[in-house]
């Protein structure tokens, strides 16, 4: 009897981390949901906004060294929090696929870039 109550607790601990470690991925998510960039159109589609990493340049623009691209200063909004945040996209490339389909770029570009107001 004790090792099934053992089990049992044992299910319900993992259940319950399991079921928290989702909810936070979830949650954080979801400040992404309803931000935008300076001309007001919605930033997020799904899984492509995340915290980057950024330097600061003199000029005021930012360097993402996980992407190596320059951020103009112009193009950053406040962050939500502390971090910094980029959110991409993959553009339609100017070639025509045979069958009719879409042809995506194989590298994504940068459609929002959130700092933190005390970053420059």
């Amino acid at each position: 009897m004790l090792l099934r109550t053992s089990v049992a607790a044992f299910a319900a601990a993992m259940s319950l981390g399991l079921w928290s470690e989702a909810s936070n991925i979830v949650l954080a998510h979801d400040i992404y949901s309803n931000l935008r960039d300076r001309d007001g159109h919605l930033c997020c589609g799904g899984q492509d906004c995340k915290p980057v990493e950024a330097t600061v340049l003199p000029d005021g623009n930012y360097y993402l060294p996980g992407t190596d691209e320059v951020i103009p200063a112009d193009m950053a909004t406040p962050s939500p929090d502390d971090r910094f945040h980029r959110c991409s996209y993959y553009p339609m490339a100017n070639e025509f696929d045979p069958w009719g389909g879409p042809i995506w770029e194989d590298k994504p570009k940068t459609r929002c870039f959130f700092a933190p107001m005390n970053s420059t």
